[in-house]
């Protein structure tokens, strides 16, 4: 598999000076989804730690995330309104 990070990765709990918060935990989740990513072998293998994550983080309230055919894109969600960013974050090919 192959990963691209295609934007800046935002840690909100520095910009609004939230510590403490659920926004903390945006660097946490990001680095079990990289690890996820490296650690995969196969989009199944993905999928399901992918699955994992979001069941154990609040994943989707900060990232919106989903799957082509050859590929799974991740991006940062809007804390204001939860829509997703109109860049991808990241982008791992199959």
């Amino acid at each position: 598999m192959k990963a691209e990070i295609e934007n800046i990765i935002y840690n909100y709990a520095d910009e609004l000076k939230i510590g403490g918060q659920s926004e903390s935990q945006i660097p946490h989740i990001l680095i079990r989804v990289i690890n996820a990513i490296t650690l995969s072998d196969s989009k199944e293998e993905l999928r399901s730690a992918i699955n994992k994550i979001a069941e154990e983080t609040e994943l989707d309230k900060f990232f919106a995330y989903g799957y082509g055919t050859h590929h799974f894109w991740l991006k940062h969600r809007r804390l204001s309104n939860g829509e997703p960013k109109e860049y991808r974050l990241l982008k791992v090919e199959f």
